[in-house]
């Protein structure tokens, strides 16, 4: 590795002395770089060094005549004597391959003579040893290769200065394989620990395939080889779900996509959860583990789902600790999403109670997503339950109708729930359909739904259709004596009475019409606006439109004492604008106070009542 890469200078081109050079590399400079930007930390080490360990092992068992002889692969990690050693019995170097491949940035056997076994290695970046200069000052490779019967054992030694130096062994290998020697510097002397060593392996390789063993104080600790989360019971991949992201799942997905070896298990949360951003999964790629917040292999609206899962023949950057965005990634990532919606519709069909508990937990989150996912938003319109004044429904049943209930071609959001409930009745009686619109995202999911190509129209509710519907009081002295009360209690006010055909609805109150209204002239143009101008016109205040269906109208009749039938109209007024859907100001809360006041006192025989006359 010399301290600057300057080699192999050739004559090229028609003028004289024109020469192609390499780049002068400084190996100080790349070993910052690596640190500071590639790495996220310097225990990535232990990593580089396992997974070169399996693939000299892999590429051994895929060589020819190196594979006649090649044992059951281990890999080794040992601290001896203040030193981090990890040994493998796989292929092996000689020299000319050591300073091809170790003295050379970007270098890999890979790319030559084991291109035959390369989609299965794990390191593709040829820097791997390089990370071990992130904790030490000098690395040790002894090996001896398998290729040749009776090689050599020869030991390659690097320095964080660039340089390095190739000698014959002074302790030859008894076998083919390798042995790295990494002696940390002070400050980084912690790494050379047992303990630690054991739970930064088992974190890294916990799922690759081949045995590795930690040396726990001359005992060895295998580290490896678990099995994967997908072959577990239903038991135990609970525990592991309580272990890793620290909640018991609701229910589990088996994540399998075949063409891209992308396999796992998906764990949903039985909690409500953020759908702002997915937390991050748990990614492997062949055993060896990529990140532990990794989002790139579930789309965003699966945000209620954690993952462990292995990447398969996905692409790595060049860190190795997260995927390339590239269009297989995307397409895995929603083959996982197509799995887990399925799995989550399954539920829907066959496990109704967790179906509920799931919706239960996640409807807000589920109904954000649908208005940006197209694939949420047909899950939302399929699954969420609405409530409709037919009952729940979704919007699906409410579209396409079911045995007992026909289309509804037209339904009406209403944003509050004390007005759907009070008028949910009316709607059934003049066959309309009310949509509980209260929760949050509801409105602009309707929206979004009148917007769609879906047979159905929203519309706003307009209480005049319930008027205009509504029969005509039978009793016409008790229709009048009943306007008469309203205009002498509520002046500015205009009252109609009809016959609502319900009782739930004792009183709505209409906005007023001020706005003035040409045609009503019969004529038009500028014509209309100056008749408008010498014309006289007021307008027309609020409408309070009493239902005698109600017992409490009925009760208006004249029987009742002059101050509790007022104070039973105030009462009504502000009622009326409740189910209307209005705000109540201040004014109303302090009437519909003093008027409920008034009427238990006149219930009560606390007060004294002068009756109508």
């Amino acid at each position: 590795m010399g301290d600057i890469y300057a080699c192999a200078v050739n004559q090229v081109g028609p003028g004289a002395g024109a020469r192609t050079e390499l780049f002068q590399v400084d190996l100080r400079g790349v070993v910052e770089i690596l640190s500071q930007h590639l790495y996220s930390s310097s225990r990535v080490f232990l990593r580089e060094l396992l997974q070169n360990a399996r693939d000299a092992i892999v590429a051994r068992a895929g060589d020819g005549a190196a594979a006649d002889s090649a044992p059951r692969g281990l890999i080794r990690v040992a601290v001896e004597d203040e030193a981090i050693v990890v040994e493998d019995n796989g292929i092996g170097l000689d020299a000319g391959e050591m300073r091809a491949l170790l003295a050379t940035i970007g270098a890999s056997s890979k790319r030559a003579d084991l291109e035959r076994v390369q989609e299965d290695f794990l390191g593709r970046f040829g820097i791997g040893l390089l990370s071990c200069f992130l904790i030490a000052d000098t690395v040790e490779v002894v090996s001896r290769s398998a290729r040749t019967e009776d090689a050599p054992t020869v030991r390659w030694v690097g320095a964080s200065d660039g340089t390095y130096e190739i000698t014959a062994a002074p302790e030859p290998l008894s076998r083919p394989g390798s042995r790295v020697v990494v002696r940390p510097r002070p400050e980084e002397r912690a790494w050379a620990n047992p303990r630690r060593l054991t739970r930064v392996a088992r974190e890294f390789a916990r799922y690759l395939d081949t045995p590795i063993d930690v040396d726990t104080a001359g005992v060895p600790l295998r580290v490896s080889t678990a099995t994967p989360p997908e072959a577990l019971d239903a038991e135990t991949r609970a525990r592991l779900c309580a272990e890793t992201f620290g909640f018991d799942p609701l229910t589990t997905v088996r994540i399998d996509v075949p063409l891209l070896g992308v396999r796992g298990v998906a764990f949903v949360t039985p909690e409500e959860t953020s759908s702002a951003r997915r937390g991050g999964d748990v990614v492997h790629s062949r055993g060896m583990l990529v990140a532990n917040d990794n989002t790139q292999l579930a789309p965003d609206w699966a945000y209620f789902a954690r993952l462990i899962v292995d990447a398969g023949t996905l692409p790595l950057t060049a860190s190795r600790e997260s995927l390339q965005e590239t269009n297989l990634t995307r397409e895995a990532a929603a083959a996982v999403g197509e799995q887990i919606q399925r799995h989550v519709e399954e539920l829907a069909r066959s496990h109704p109670d967790t179906f509920r508990l799931f919706v239960g937990a996640h409807a807000v989150g589920l109904r954000a997503m649908a208005l940006t996912d197209p694939s949420m938003f047909a899950f939302m319109y399929d699954h969420l339950r609405f409530g409709t004044s037919r009952g729940e429904r979704t919007l699906r049943q409410l579209v396409a109708g079911t045995d007992a209930e026909p289309p509804a071609r037209v339904v009406h959001p209403v944003l509050s729930p004390g007005q759907f409930r009070a008028l949910a009745p009316l709607a059934r009686h003049h066959d309309l359909v009310l949509i509980d619109a209260s929760h949050v995202h509801e409105p602009q999911l309707l929206a979004r739904l009148d917007e769609s190509d879906v047979d159905v129209v929203v519309r706003h509710l307009d209480l005049e259709t319930f008027v205009d519907a509504a029969a005509p009081a039978s009793d016409r002295r008790l229709a009048a004596s009943i306007e008469g009360l309203v205009a002498g209690v509520l002046p500015g006010h205009r009252a109609q009475v009809v016959d609502l055909g319900v009782e739930s609805v004792a009183a709505l109150e209409l906005g007023a019409d001020d706005e003035w209204h040409p045609e009503a002239s019969g004529t038009s143009g500028w014509g209309s606006v100056l008749g408008g101008i010498a014309a006289p016109w007021e307008p027309a205040g609020p409408r309070l439109v009493l239902n005698v269906a109600s017992p409490a109208v009925r009760a208006l009749d004249g029987a009742l004492p002059d101050d509790v039938a007022a104070q039973a109209v105030r009462a009504l007024h502000v009622l009326g604008r409740l189910h209307a859907g209005q705000t109540l100001t201040d004014d109303d809360h302090l009437l519909l106070g003093d008027s409920l006041s008034a009427l238990i006192t006149a219930a009560t025989g606390t007060g004294t009542s002068k009756g109508r006359s």
